[in-house]
């Protein structure tokens, strides 16, 4: 299946990185724009102790690579390519290698004392639990364990409507990805 990345052009240095490398960043939590990342309820009130520094100490593990089901919406080419200035990038992310989850707008991940035996299986849900307000970006997260990149296969490069200089970005990006096919936000 191919997930998608939407970039800005401004840092030269990060954007070479994904095709040179095949490669995606994998952030930690605490650098991710939802405020509320990483944050639960818990429904009878309190936890053990013991589970909540174990659960902490899970979800600071993580590296998340965060990408979209889809290549053309108007608020992620907004807020995360520059205003339609940058790129979306097409990727296969192989399945065998990194977990994957799809990200459930359900509000805060609510943890039950099932749970508490279990502080991995605790840290995925509530790092894959998001408010309703971020349901447009239709999000897949990768998990890479003391990582800080996802290993994939580009498959397309997608030019946003208002982004400058494609026929450099286009043979920069062929250097590295030979094969991979280019299209325009407007084609879609």
């Amino acid at each position: 299946m191919i997930l998608y990345k939407y970039r800005n052009l401004e840092n030269l240095r990060f954007l070479i990185d994904i095709f040179m490398n095949q490669r995606l960043y994998a952030a930690h939590y605490t650098e991710m724009n939802d405020p509320m990342e990483g944050h639960y309820f818990h429904r009878s009130g309190s936890l053990n102790p013991e589970f909540k520094s174990a659960l902490k100490g899970e979800k600071s593990s993580y590296g998340i690579c965060s990408l979209s089901e889809i290549a053309n919406n108007d608020l992620m080419w907004a807020h995360y390519a520059g205003g339609h200035t940058g790129i979306c990038i097409g990727v296969e992310v192989c399945p065998n290698k990194y977990e994957i989850e799809k990200v459930v707008y359900d509000g805060l991940s609510a943890l039950t004392n099932k749970l508490e035996n279990e502080p991995a299986e605790a840290a995925k849900r509530v790092l894959s639990h998001k408010l309703e307000i971020w349901d447009y970006e239709e999000e897949h997260r990768v998990f890479v364990q003391y990582s800080k990149f996802v290993e994939l296969e580009i498959k397309e490069v997608i030019f946003g409507r208002r982004a400058k200089d494609k026929d450099f970005y286009k043979k920069l990006i062929l250097a590295f990805c030979p094969n991979v096919i280019f299209k325009e936000e407007l084609e879609l």
